[in-house]
């Protein structure tokens, strides 16, 4: 005589977990992808036109020292920086659809290879203009500070992606890649991250608009720079746990996380972009 065994709830049922783990993976994607589409539309916009009507004055309207008269090295490292901007965001999307690095593995290749080296001349281009215009690039000491960090961040993940490509080791080289991209992304997610703290607040909160320091700026930082690597750290170990309720908390966690993103976004595109181009 045999008894049936009640089925499991869909709550603690391991494949429903890993699929909301992969949803909520699919929905930061989705929210990313949006936000980063408006950025670089902005960046082409305002310093590509910019740069090609040769006018470079303006970019000292949204970025404080950005054009010096006389100064021909640090020009030039703003310009490759903030042309590199929006190639490396398109890249950097790119990159992460698992259909184009199946489907066209030579484009991935590519890419990747672009990727990797716009990442480095951003990174050092940037560090060269903390270096040699403190005094004009907003943000204090600790913004400084925090900005040569994720640049050497930055520095660090992309040697470690290409070397492991170059070793085949690809499912070492596809986390150093996922870490490249947050690195990079840290710039448009202290936009995001500031954008969602005004249009919420309705007003500067925690730090003075006028000198860009303040508590919130400081930890904002270390928000934008930091945790991103420590939560994609989380994500994974999720993925390789057999806990079904660190899955669920997991796929909570990034679901909550886009929603800020996504707030940020609404308020940068709004607030920030679209009024500047």
């Amino acid at each position: 005589m045999t008894t049936n065994s009640l089925p499991t709830p869909w709550w603690q049922s391991a494949a429903w977990a890993q699929k909301a783990l992969q949803r909520s993976a699919q929905f930061w994607f989705a929210t990313v992808l949006l936000g980063q589409a408006m950025f670089s539309y902005y960046i082409v916009m305002l310093y590509y036109v910019a740069t090609f009507n040769q006018d470079l004055e303006r970019f000292n309207t949204v970025m404080p020292g950005g054009h010096i008269e006389g100064d021909v090295g640090g020009n030039i490292a703003v310009v490759v920086h903030v042309m590199l901007a929006a190639s490396i965001t398109v890249g950097g999307l790119l990159q992460l659809l698992p259909q184009i690095r199946h489907r066209w593995p030579a484009i991935h290749r590519w890419n990747g290879r672009l990727y990797v080296t716009t990442a480095l001349l951003m990174s050092l281009s940037g560090m060269y203009m903390i270096l040699t215009r403190s005094e004009k690039v907003v943000g204090g000491l600790t913004g400084h500070i925090a900005i040569t960090i994720n640049a050497c961040i930055i520095l660090v993940c992309a040697i470690m992606a290409l070397r492991l490509a170059r070793q085949q080791r690809f499912a070492q080289h596809r986390v150093w890649a996922l870490r490249l991209f947050l690195a990079v992304s840290g710039v448009w997610l202290f936009r995001v991250g500031l954008m969602a703290w005004l249009t919420w607040h309705g007003q500067p909160v925690g730090f003075d608009p006028v000198s860009f320091t303040g508590p919130f700026l400081t930890a904002l930082y270390g928000l934008v720079y930091l945790l991103p690597l420590l939560l994609l750290e989380v994500y994974l170990r999720a993925q390789r746990s057999p806990s079904v309720a660190k899955r669920w908390l997991t796929a909570g966690l990034v679901i909550v996380i886009s929603l800020i993103l996504a707030f940020g976004v609404f308020g940068a595109t709004l607030g920030m972009w679209l009024p500047r181009i």
